[in-house]
């Protein structure tokens, strides 16, 4: 079983690569599901004033919960790590005032077949084929763990600027072919339902190489 020590360790270093390509800001949270303890390992991104604030342990709650890391924990099986945050080009989606469709098969392979928007103060978790969306003035980003969720990160960060560009020019956005999205989507809840296996069996997720 993994310290928690090293699990710490492996959020403080997860929080300084979101950092620095600017996808954690201070206040920001990001949260591990550590399924061989029962428990949560949550981090706040610091700000100049404050040092790499400690780890924070939660039990996982089979309940329903107004924390929304909790929340999606208890929900959704095959989450293994959340980022919740501000991303520049992730919440301004919200402010196009439509979710941002299936814009490129990488996109739906990992994050789903949208990025919907949801406001309100209680989260409605998304179902299982939804791995991002703009809550309010937050984004909310989901991995099967904590490297897979650090790449989901940075790749709806890029799918949003190319949205937000597109839908702020005038020009049409189209969505991929049906038949990518079907594909992409499949292997996605295959993994996920892998996941969730994996997680209930208090394992930690594996990611999987190549697409």
């Amino acid at each position: 079983m993994e310290s928690r020590e090293s699990v710490a360790e492996g959020l403080r270093g997860a929080v300084g690569r979101l950092a620095a390509k600017g996808l954690m800001r201070p206040g920001d949270t990001l949260s591990q599901r550590i399924p061989e303890r029962a428990e949560i390992a949550r981090i706040t991104c610091p700000d100049a004033a404050v040092r790499a604030r400690d780890v924070v342990w939660a039990p996982l709650d089979r309940g329903r919960s107004p924390d929304p890391h909790r929340a999606v924990y208890a929900a959704r099986g095959d989450v293994g790590a959340i980022l919740e945050g501000r991303q520049v080009w992730g919440r301004t989606v919200g402010r196009v005032g439509r979710p941002m469709p299936a814009l490129f098969d990488e996109q739906v392979r990992h994050l789903g077949l949208a990025v919907p928007l949801a406001t309100g103060p209680a989260l409605s978790v998304p179902r299982a084929s939804t791995n991002a969306l703009v809550w309010d003035d937050r984004v909310l980003c989901f991995g099967m763990g904590l490297e897979r969720l650090l790449l989901n990160a940075e790749l709806l960060e890029k799918c949003a600027q190319a949205f937000v560009l597109a839908e702020t020019s005038g020009r049409r956005v189209r969505r991929v072919p049906w038949w990518v999205r079907l594909v992409a989507n499949r292997r996605l809840s295959r993994d996920q339902a892998e996941a969730a296996q994996r997680h209930a069996g208090g394992e930690r997720s594996v990611i999987r190489a190549g697409y």
